[in-house]
């Protein structure tokens, strides 16, 4: 039964002219606190400040309190976080190392691989309108307690999802946890949490030739026409939702599937449409999935659209 429908909220994100590649650690810890920091706030808005972060959150370098300029500081709450801009802090960051996160995926692994120019990891967003107190993964995860957190999508958003495995790393220590690969699904567990998160590579959102998430390089891309069913009961029952879709649209023209993957053999028919109707169509399949399947009072939803690539 599809629970009763409520207008969408929902919340998209670009790429706020940022030029940092995004391998860097200071653009996956950026766009961590800001999904953390909105999604816990519609769990408990009131007290998000008081449970998550230590201190006070006033800024005290030169170069953050100058964008007051623009106007008095806000409450987080009526805050716009997407726009401000990087500012210089070799105090507070980074907030983790990624030498020291044992977790750490060797393809991001820049540090452990010799990197040695990581000024990178000082910068920090500083909004306009309010000061963002420090990130704190210990409250992080008691907030959390008992839910689940899914990323869905490609190679970017997987960056997202090991900066926060990290971020949470940190304040566990040696209290159990576990990160299990299994296909398409990477899991991470803190047990005394029972905080579980999820990424899941499906980088057109819709079934695609690209689905394995080690073996996806074609030449030709191809989705299944409205396919996102098998797919999506991976991810049905999560508390918080984080999607990604961009990078891999980015060619002229998109084969569209009138059949399915696991007949190959037969009479599938192939349709060669151009690149913008076809993300047009895999995402209102995918928006009509999460209106008729996500509990909107249960979960929240978020979208990031175009984002900078890793690759220089």
């Amino acid at each position: 039964m599809k629970p009763n429908r409520k207008p969408w909220n929902m919340v998209t994100s670009s790429n706020l002219g940022l030029k940092f590649n995004f391998l860097n650690l200071n653009v996956a810890i950026f766009v961590a606190v800001i999904f953390v920091i909105i999604a816990l706030y519609h769990f408990n808005e009131s007290r998000v400040r008081e449970l998550l972060f230590e201190g006070s959150n006033v800024v005290n370098d030169s170069a953050a309190s100058s964008d007051r300029s623009n106007g008095p500081l806000v409450p987080l709450s009526r805050c716009n976080l997407f726009e401000g801009r990087w500012v210089r802090d070799n105090e507070s960051y980074p907030l983790y190392r990624g030498k020291q996160c044992s977790l750490m995926n060797d393809e991001l692994a820049c540090e452990k691989y010799g990197r040695t120019n990581l000024d990178y990891q000082h910068w920090r967003w500083q909004p306009h309108q309010c000061d963002l107190p420090r990130f704190d993964a210990s409250k992080m995860l008691e907030k959390m307690r008992n839910k689940r957190i899914v990323y869905v999508g490609d190679s970017v958003n997987r960056n997202q999802y090991m900066s926060m495995v990290c971020l949470m790393e940190s304040s566990l220590m040696d209290r159990p946890k576990q990160l299990r690969y299994n296909g398409s699904l990477i899991t991470f567990k803190a047990f005394d949490y029972n905080v579980t998160i999820d990424f899941y590579w499906e980088p057109l959102l819709l079934e695609s030739n690209g689905d394995d998430p080690i073996i996806h390089r074609v030449p030709v891309r191809i989705i299944r026409n409205h396919g996102i069913e098998k797919h999506a009961r991976n991810w049905n029952d999560a508390d918080v939702l984080v999607f990604n879709s961009y990078v891999w649209w980015r060619q002229l023209k998109i084969k569209i599937l009138k059949g399915s993957f696991e007949n190959a053999d037969t009479d599938n028919v192939y349709e060669d449409i151009e690149m913008l109707p076809a993300y047009e169509m895999a995402l209102q399949t995918w928006f009509d999935w999460i209106d008729n399947h996500v509990n909107r009072t249960k979960t929240r939803v978020f979208f990031v659209s175009s984002s900078p690539t890793h690759n220089r």
